[in-house]
C-alpha cells in the first residue's frame, strides 16, 4: 500500500528540492485540480483546438500564463501522420502520448498522438505532465529526459496530484482480435508508481489539514486502488516525526497567502474565438485497417499450450459441474472423476498445444493472426520488423529498433573493400 522505504525517502526529498527553489507556495495554496468541467470548461471538440485550450488550461493553473501554444496531433495512419518533430522514443516500457517538441518565453510547442484523445481521462494526465516538464525547464531545474520521474513529482507540486494519481495505472478493457475473450490492459501514465503519488498527495491533504468529508470526497473520486493507497499514505503521514511541514520547512499557516479563486481560473481563455466551429475530430477511433502502413510492428511467436490447456481443463470443468447441479437425486457424475477428467484433458492439451505455434500481430488494436514468413500484417498493414515471445515485449523492442535505426544513422559511411 506504501512505496518503500527509500522511495519516501526520496520522494520527500524532492519535494524539499522544489520548495527550497522555488518556494512553497504551489504547495500550499494551488487548485487540487480534478478532470470535471468544473475545473475544464472549455468546449471539447476532439481537434488541435480542442487540445490547445486543455494545455492553456493546465499553463494557467501552473502560472506559465502569456505563452502561445501550438499544438501538432499526429495521425497513427502514416500517410496522414504528417513529420512527427521531437517525440522520444519508447524506453522501459512506456511511450509518451504528449511531450514537448520546444519551450520559449513565447511559445510551447507540443506534439500529441491523436490515438491518445480517445481516452480523455488519461489524456488531461498526460497533457498536465507535460505542463509539469515545461514548467520545470522554464525555471531551470534538472531534468535528465522526458520520462524523468521529478516531472511527475512536480505535476504533484503544481496541484495536478488527483490528475496524476488516477492515471498513473489504469485498466482498460478490450476485445482481442480473434478471439472472444476480454482483456484487462494496463495502462500507465508517467514514471511513478500511483503508490508514490497517492503518498505525496496524501502528505499535501495533511499539510493542508483537509478534513474528512473532503478527503472522503477525494478518495471517492480516484479509483479503488488509489484510494486505498490514498488512505494508508495519509495515516503514515499523520504518524510521521517530524511532521511532513518541519521536513518541507513550510511557514506557519497564518502567513499563507490566500488560494487562487476557481473562477479566476476557469474565465474565459483570452484570444480564443468563442463560436462553435466543428473542428476535424481526431480523439475518435480510425479503426485498424491500414493502421500501422509503413510502421514497424512485431509477430508474437508463442506455444499453444497455455491456452489450449487452460481452455480444455477449465470447459471440461464448468460443463461437469454444470451437469452434476443439475442431477435431482445427486447420482450424477462424481465430482472426483470430473476433476480427474479435467486434470486429464488439460494436461492433453499442453502436450498437443507444444506442437502448435500461435503467431499474432503485436499492435494491440490488431492481433490478426499471421504465418511464418510474413512480411506484412494483412490487417494493419504494419511491417513486421522481428519476432518476440509475449505482447508485453512491444514497447522494449521498439525502443531496440528505435536504437538501432539512430546508430546506423550516425555510424560513419564504410569505405569500399579492396579486392
Amino acid at each position: 500500500m506504501l512505496p518503500p522505504v527509500d522511495d519516501r525517502r526520496w520522494l520527500i526529498d524532492e519535494i524539499a528540492a522544489l520548495v527550497a527553489a522555488r518556494g512553497p507556495v504551489p504547495l500550499i495554496t494551488a487548485l487540487l485540480v480534478e478532470p470535471s468541467p468544473r475545473y475544464f470548461p472549455d468546449r471539447w471538440g476532439g481537434g488541435e483546438a480542442s487540445v490547445r485550450r486543455l494545455i492553456r488550461r493546465l499553463c494557467g493553473y501552473a502560472g506559465l500564463d502569456g505563452r502561445t501554444v501550438h499544438v501538432a496531433v499526429h495521425d497513427a495512419d502514416t500517410s496522414k501522420r504528417g513529420e512527427v518533430v521531437g517525440k522520444p522514443p519508447p524506453r522501459n516500457g512506456q511511450d509518451l502520448a504528449a511531450w514537448i517538441v520546444s519551450v520559449t518565453p513565447q511559445d510551447l510547442k507540443v506534439g500529441v498522438e491523436a490515438s491518445a484523445l480517445a481516452d480523455p481521462t488519461a489524456f488531461v494526465a498526460a497533457a498536465a505532465r507535460v505542463v509539469a516538464h515545461a514548467w520545470r525547464l522554464v525555471h531551470n531545474l534538472p531534468v535528465s529526459d522526458p520520462y524523468d520521474p521529478r516531472i511527475d513529482v512536480t505535476s504533484v507540486y503544481l496541484g495536478f496530484a488527483l490528475l496524476t494519481a488516477d492515471a498513473a495505472l489504469r485498466f482498460t478493457s478490450r476485445t482481442a482480435a480473434g478471439t472472444v475473450s476480454n482483456r484487462r490492459t494496463p495502462l500507465r501514465i508517467g514514471s511513478l508508481p500511483p503508490q508514490a503519488v497517492c503518498y505525496l498527495l496524501a502528505a499535501i491533504v495533511h499539510l493542508r489539514g483537509l478534513d474528512r468529508a473532503e478527503r472522503t470526497r477525494m478518495a471517492k473520486s480516484l479509483q479503488a486502488n488509489q484510494a486505498a493507497f490514498l488512505r494508508h499514505a495519509f495515516t503514515a503521514i499523520e504518524r510521521m516525526d517530524p511532521p511532513i511541514a518541519t521536513q518541507w520547512k513550510i511557514p506557519p499557516r497564518e502567513h499563507w497567502p490566500a488560494p487562487p479563486a476557481l473562477a479566476a481560473r476557469t474565465a474565459p481563455l483570452p484570444g480564443e474565438p468563442d463560436d462553435d466551429a466543428p473542428e476535424a475530430r481526431r480523439d475518435e477511433d480510425p479503426g485498424v485497417a491500414g493502421l500501422n502502413r509503413g510502421k514497424p510492428v512485431f509477430m508474437i511467436d508463442r506455444s499453444m499450450a497455455p491456452r489450449l490447456g487452460r481452455v480444455l481443463f477449465m470447459g471440461v470443468s464448468s460443463v461437469g459441474m454444470l451437469a452434476s447441479g443439475m442431477s435431482p437425486n445427486r447420482s450424477g457424475v462424481g465430482m472426483g472423476l470430473i476433476a480427474g477428467l479435467a486434470v486429464g484433458l488439460g494436461l492433453l492439451g499442453l502436450a498437443i498445444g507444444r506442437l502448435l505455434r500461435d503467431r499474432r500481430c503485436s499492435e494491440p488494436k490488431c492481433g490478426a493472426p499471421l504465418k511464418q514468413g510474413t512480411k506484412i500484417c494483412p490487417r494493419c498493414s504494419g511491417t513486421i520488423a522481428g519476432t518476440i515471445a509475449h505482447p508485453r515485449e512491444r514497447l522494449a523492442a521498439e525502443e531496440a529498433l528505435h536504437r538501432a535505426e539512430a546508430l546506423a544513422a550516425t555510424a560513419p559511411p564504410q569505405p569500399p573493400q579492396q579486392t
